[in-house]
Parts: C-alpha cells; structure tokens; sequence
C-alpha cells in the first residue's frame, strides 16, 4: 500500500485497535483520534489518503468534522468512510449535506473494514494516475457517469469548459504558468459547484485546459456565469504587471510582425436532455465541441446553451 495513511476516528478503543492492526498489517499508515476537534486537526496537518470516522463523536460532531474537512484545501476528494451504530440519524446526515464515499454499520469484521478502503483507495489511485496535475477524474470516468445517468433515465446537464487562447498563454509564458492556470480553473470550478451543488455534482478534467461538469438540470446558466466572474476576477493575477495594464500580451512573430493577445477567457457550452435525446457520451460530447467552437469566436468569458429539441 506504499504507506498511504488513513484517519480512524473512533472513541470506542477496542473497535479503534482492531482497524489499526488490520489496516497497519495491509501496509497502510494509521493516525488514530479519538474526537472531533482531534479529529479535524489531524486531518489537516496529517492530509490522509482516506479517512474512516464515527459520527458520534465528543467535542465536535462528526458531521460537522466531515463538512469542514470537504472545505479544506487539498482534502475535497479524500474519501470518506462512515462508521456507523445499527440506525442511521438521516435527518442530521441530511441536514448537514456531506458527501461520504461509503458506510460501515457495526459490528463489522476487520476483513470487511479491509476490502471496504482497498476499494476506495483503489479508486483514488486510478484517479490520480489519470490526471496528476488536477488530480480529478478523467473521460473514462465521465463517460461512465453519463452513460449510467441515460441507462437510469436521469436528466443532466454537461458543462463544457475551455480557456480561450491557452497555447498561446502557454507559448508566452511557457507550461509551468500554464499549469498554474490550468489548477486555478480546477479550484474556481470546485468553488463554484459548492455554492449550488454541495455534493451532486462531478467535476472532470478532459487534459489540458479542458473540463467538464455534471449537474442536475436547472442551475447550469447560473453556474457558468459565476465561473465567468470568477476566472475573470483571478486571471490578471497571472500576467506580468505590463500585460495586465495592457490588457493582454505582445509578442513579435517568426514573420517580424507584432501580434496581441488579450488576457485569455472561458468558454462554456451546456448540453442537456431534458429537450432533446441524448443516447451516450460520444453524442453529448460532438454537441458540446461544436458548440464551444462557436463560442470561442465570440469575445470575452461566455457560454452558451444546446436549445435544439428532438422532433
């Protein structure tokens, strides 16, 4: 397991002790709390792959523990492993609106308790090896989303977004900027989605400056434009002070000729079911790069929206 470290959060000390010989045994790396506000803390100087956490916790709830450690920087995709007595408290679980990856109802076997994070870390492995800069899921994991989202019969929306002019951000500025840009759009996106889908919905990066953005139909509009404001806001930080009073970059061509590029922007296309038949993602997919070439040539951060309904 190469020393991955998991949080076991649990007050109950024989329950604590047969996880950590268990997971410890398997090659993993443990840190044990034993309450909420120890909990929090650990999570945030510790940065565990994956956290294992009871509820009932003194000190601080352990709902309220998971919500804050979802808004800490750098643990908003830890997996997280409910431990839980026979009854699930639904009401607090649904008033405090956390994502968990995954529950364990007591009493369970230390084997269960293994294959339960060997799954989960699985999965997080494959995620980062897919895409180590942002370290979200890529196309194969979108793909399958959707494709179980029409299988279902669900409605979505897809949120197609690309920066405007990047390979020649990239070109002045060279990759490493470019990175930084690239994770800034990861976090603005992030920022964004919490703001309307605390846990619904599914960011992926696609490579390069390309995301996309699973939702549930209704808020995409809204969603686009606070992205807008936002990357816009942000952006001009990445310029040297000269580019940004200009309002974008000079450069001289191989030709001798001087050539502008104004600071780059978004574009963003919205592709939905809810008028019109969407049968996979390769569909989806055609309708949104045939509408973020369109809007690409209109100027500034923009979206736009699939209003074609099936006949």
């Amino acid at each position: 397991m190469n020393g991955e470290k998991v949080l076991i959060v649990e007050p109950e000390a024989k329950i604590a002790e047969l996880a950590v010989i268990k997971l410890s045994s398997a090659g993993y790396l443990v840190i044990m709390a034993a309450d909420g506000e120890e909990a929090l803390q650990k999570a945030v100087t510790g940065s565990p792959e994956l956290i294992i956490i009871n509820p009932a916790l003194a000190k601080r709830d352990g709902f309220e523990v998971c919500g804050e450690i979802r808004q800490k920087p750098g643990l908003e995709n830890t997996p997280i492993i409910l431990l839980m007595d026979q009854r699930l408290d639904e009401e607090r679980f649904r008033n405090y609106g956390v994502k968990i990856d995954d529950f364990l109802v007591k009493p369970f076997s230390p084997k269960t308790l293994l294959a339960r994070v060997n799954a989960l870390m699985t999965k997080t492995r494959l995620i980062k090896v897919l895409n180590p800069l942002t370290e979200l899921p890529g196309r194969v994991h979108l793909e399958e989303a959707l494709n179980t989202r029409i299988t279902d019969g669900k409605k979505f929306d897809l949120i197609f977004c690309d920066i405007k002019r990047f390979k020649s951000y990239n070109k002045i500025y060279g990759y490493e900027k470019g990175n930084e840009v690239i994770k800034l759009l990861k976090q603005i996106i992030v920022e964004e989605l919490k703001k309307i889908y605390p846990q619904e919905a599914g960011v992926y990066h696609l490579g390069a400056d390309r995301f996309c953005i699973l939702v549930e139909p209704g808020s995409s509009a809204v969603i686009c434009e606070g992205l807008a404001d936002h990357f816009d806001r942000q952006i001009p930080e990445y310029y040297l002070e000269n580019d940004r009073l200009r309002g974008g970059s000079v450069i001289t061509n191989r030709r001798g000729i001087i050539e502008q590029w104004p600071i780059i922007t978004l574009a963003m296309a919205i592709v939905g079911n809810e008028q019109r038949l969407i049968t996979c993602w390769l569909e989806a997919e055609t309708i949104g790069y045939e509408l973020l070439k369109y809007i690409k040539s209109v100027p500034g951060s923009k979206h736009i929206k699939d209003r074609r309904t099936s006949s």
